[in-house]
């Protein structure tokens, strides 16, 4: 487990946790026991349950009846379904926030997309990789000014973190996402052309989605 941030303690588990399941750091089924949770991040149980609790309330875990926390299991229907609210709700998002985007944004976001692609080349790096890809897109999302819409991308981007870990293994191979998607969302942003940016970043949305649809074997499909 990282280090804690300097927050209060309940909200400090709770952003760990969130990040750890919007990078599919938790496998598709796997239990989140309460007490083995407060031990790895040396704290206890009360935070660990409250945030837990919050999670479960955005669709990223489920009740299990042994009184743990699990990560939802695959399925292609609800593949289908976050791959298309996603693609819904993130271009909105894009689209507006192009000409809201400032100089200092745009710049932060050219060296994210150069660390994205540079670590998304090895496995061992991957991690990495997909850290910076979650600032890269909550950057740009962040900037069109809708609290109502950006809750919605947390609790789709907690859902898909199953997914983005069976993506994985696809992600430094010759087959693997395409680097220049996110430079043709900064051309976009840097052009002023809103359409633009909307349509790429569906098709870097999309990616893994795609990919696993094509390989269903990559899901678990246990009931």
């Amino acid at each position: 487990m990282p280090p804690l941030s300097p927050l209060p303690i309940n909200e400090a588990v709770y952003r760990a946790l969130r990040d750890q399941l919007m990078r599919g750091d938790f496998a598709a089924g796997q239990l989140l026991g309460i007490e083995e949770l407060a031990q790895a991040m040396n704290t206890s149980t009360m935070p660990v349950r409250a945030a837990l609790q919050r999670l479960a309330e955005q669709r990223a875990v489920e009740r299990h009846r042994s009184r743990s926390m699990q990560v939802p299991l695959l399925s292609v229907e609800r593949l289908d379904d976050i791959r298309r609210s996603r693609v819904l709700v993130e271009c909105a998002l894009t689209e507006w926030a192009v000409p809201r985007l400032q100089r200092a944004d745009v710049e932060a976001l050219k060296q994210l997309a150069r660390k994205i692609a540079k670590a998304l080349k090895s496995p061992s790096t991957v991690d990495q990789g997909l850290a910076h890809n979650q600032a890269f897109h909550f950057t740009i999302y962040q900037a069109a000014a809708s609290p109502t819409l950006l809750s919605m991308v947390e609790s789709l981007w907690l859902q898909s973190g199953p997914y983005l870990r069976a993506a994985r293994e696809l992600m430094h191979q010759p087959q693997g996402p395409d680097p220049e998607l996110h430079e043709q969302i900064l051309q976009a942003i840097v052009d002023g052309d809103a359409s633009a940016a909307r349509r790429a970043m569906e098709h870097d949305i999309a990616w893994a989605f795609d990919r696993l649809r094509l390989m269903p074997h990559m899901l678990d499909m246990a009931a």
